[in-house]
């Protein structure tokens, strides 16, 4: 409203432009003054005068959210949406400088969504524009890390010269499939690991406590992970003779030797059972005094 006793006084009126408002240079502005309390529809007879205007209508400003974007994973499902405020909807957003990681694409609607497929960062810019052509934009960095990969099993078994070999390694949290190497170390004599992750082989000579190494697994984006393993290869134990017959009642004793290893030798019953008043003891000394006649296999 213009305050009453200020005629030809400069009146400076400020107008609200619709959301809806097609920005552009000669867009027509009609207003209509009146000296009316209550004013009658726009066009109406009534005390006062209408004008109209030529203007130009400048886009609001829009601004893409969020501000950052979350950490793609390689190898894994990614989805982040982008949004716009500020101007009239619908958005539609697009990339304009810079692509996407590896993977990754971005809808129309502002979804970004696939999976990264490399580590390399891209640096982009995605812009909105909304209904009325108006546009806004944002820069964005994007930096996809890899999965912990994790080599398995946890330990491998044993080995004994002479005896074929095989133990079968496996990767878990990337992509398979994953290939196998060593990156330390030396895999014992007579055995290999094929870049399948299998170590086979007929080991060839003993390493009593056992050799070190490192095994790495690469998945198929070229994330990797590591584990180090301890492979003891045995020697062939030779057990001595030993007199093999006693009698009820009788006390006896036989000490049983050991030659391959490497003293001392601990010694136990791994199957069977032995004649009644008999034990063995962990320094291989098999004594005692047999209960009854009876014939015992034991290993």
């Amino acid at each position: 409203a213009i305050a009453t006793g200020t005629s030809a006084t400069t009146q400076n009126i400020t107008f609200t432009v619709p959301q809806a408002s097609s920005p552009g240079t000669n867009r027509g502005v009609r207003v209509r003054l009146t000296n009316q309390a209550t004013t009658t529809p726009t066009g109406a007879v009534g005390s006062g005068e209408i004008e109209d205007y030529i203007v130009t209508i400048n886009c609001s400003s829009l601004t893409v959210n969020p501000v950052t974007l979350g950490t793609p994973t390689v190898g894994a499902s990614y989805l982040q949406t982008v949004t716009a405020t500020g101007g009239l909807t619908p958005y539609t957003f697009a990339v304009t400088t810079g692509t996407l990681p590896a993977g990754l694409t971005l809808t129309s609607d502002g979804g970004i969504s696939g999976a990264p497929t490399s580590t390399t960062a891209q640096t982009f810019t995605i812009r909105a524009t909304d209904a009325n052509g108006c546009q806004g934009t944002r820069s964005y960095t994007l930096t996809p890390v890899c999965p912990t990969v994790t080599v398995n099993p946890t330990s491998v078994a044993n080995g004994t010269v002479g005896i074929a070999y095989s133990q079968t390694l496996s990767g878990s949290g990337g992509v398979s499939p994953y290939s196998f190497a060593v990156t330390t170390g030396t895999l014992p004599a007579g055995l290999t690991l094929s870049s399948a992750g299998v170590i086979s082989g007929t080991p060839t000579t003993a390493n009593g406590a056992g050799v070190s190494v490192t095994v790495r697994a690469t998945d198929t984006y070229g994330c990797q992970g590591s584990r180090a393993y301890t492979i003891k290869i045995c020697p062939v134990f030779t057990l001595g003779a030993i007199t093999t017959t006693g009698t009820v009642g009788t006390a006896f004793s036989q000490t049983i030797t050991s030659s391959g290893g490497v003293a001392p030798y601990t010694y136990a019953v791994a199957s069977g059972t032995l004649p009644g008043g008999l034990t063995l003891s962990t320094a291989g000394v098999l004594s005692g005094t047999p209960a009854q006649e009876i014939s015992s296999t034991v290993t």
